[in-house]
């Protein structure tokens, strides 16, 4: 079977409207069930990257529970309302992948230095393996730089999405091969590009 090309997605910023952290008051990753919303036109650019044969990956990173801010058990609810909420607009992930860690973490059953949090490309790696993928073919999309490291380390295209809330987790020089607004956006780019 030949290998298939995806698309690497991650989950809060991209996906998901990111809320103020309870601590910080930055915008980050919701952390209750009642705060999870879908950004505008997600659904529609999802369709359109199936539709192109393009598999969907998720691939976050969700290290709340290692910090002790909120249960694991918590944090699993509000991926499954994000999930619940995709499929209400048609929309299903072909594998979803979750780094839990944090090498600062005060859970000990979580607190590592571990292969799977991005910038770590360990999650791709794995889903690329399970569903033959060709990663050179593929893309990884993300609002944070550790998003873009990601995808080149795994060998991937890259799309930085330039969220206006998630500014605090860009804080170099992009080397993305694409910079969007939004996920729409970046799906009409990466759908372009290589045809001209």
């Amino acid at each position: 079977m030949s290998a298939r090309r995806a698309v690497f997605l991650d989950r809060d910023g991209v996906i998901n409207a990111l809320v103020a952290d309870p601590h910080s008051g930055r915008p980050e990753s919701p952390l209750k069930v009642a705060d999870v919303a879908l950004l505008s036109g997600v659904g529609e650019a999802m369709r359109r990257l199936a539709a192109a044969g393009f598999l969907l990956v998720g691939v976050s990173n969700q290290p709340a529970a290692a910090k002790g801010t909120v249960t694991q058990a918590e944090l699993i609810a509000v991926q499954e309302r994000v999930i619940a909420l995709l499929e209400a607009q048609g929309v299903r992930f072909d594998t979803f992948r979750i780094c839990w860690h944090h090498p600062d973490g005060s859970d000990p059953a979580l607190r590592a230095t571990c292969d799977c949090r991005k910038p770590a490309p360990q999650m791709l790696l794995d889903a690329a393996q399970a569903l033959n993928i060709d990663l050179a073919n593929s893309w990884m999309v993300g609002d944070s730089h550790s998003d873009v490291l990601a995808g080149s380390n795994a060998g991937t295209l890259t799309v930085l999405i330039e969220h206006p809330a998630s500014e605090h987790r860009r804080g170099l020089a992009s080397a993305a091969t694409l910079v969007a607004a939004d996920l729409p956006a970046a799906v009409s780019m990466l759908l372009e590009y290589g045809e001209c």
